[in-house]
């Protein structure tokens, strides 16, 4: 969790501000994204409860939820409906865009490998697959 608090001191004093917690299922990403929760107060949005299966209106509602949201930083755990077999979202870009507005810590079932970021998709047929160049995002790795 030191990590964590370090990457997210540095984007408060201008870094990247999306701060991405990668591995594998039952890394420990989870974990260290509950510690900080529990240490400071912040809550953890997590997306598949609040939308269910459906994304459709996500990035309206995100918007108004950040309006009054009233923590500088963003913790989202569990976020299934944005990579859901039928989502049109683009899960990096969505995380990307609301940085815009707030400092964003995200659980990412995945891994870097050939200068790729990796989303696993369990039980559907491909991962995602995102390149990394001049991508300014904040890697920890569980």
């Amino acid at each position: 969790m030191d990590q964590l608090k370090k990457e997210i001191e540095a984007a408060k004093n201008g870094e990247s501000k999306l701060i991405l917690i990668i591995g594998k299922p039952g890394s420990g990403k989870s974990k260290v994204i509950h510690e900080y929760s529990d240490e400071t107060g912040v809550p953890i949005l997590n997306l598949d409860q609040i939308f269910g299966t459906s994304c459709d209106d996500i990035e309206t509602v995100m918007n108004d939820f950040l309006k009054n949201y009233d923590k500088d930083v963003l913790l989202i755990d569990n976020k299934r409906v944005l990579y859901a077999k039928d989502s049109k979202i683009d899960m990096l870009s969505f995380l990307k865009k609301l940085t815009e507005k707030i400092i964003v810590v995200a659980t990412w079932n995945g891994m870097i490998e050939d200068n790729k970021l990796i989303h696993i998709r369990s039980k559907l047929p491909a991962n995602l697959e995102y390149p990394l160049d001049n991508e300014n995002i904040k890697f920890i790795q569980k």
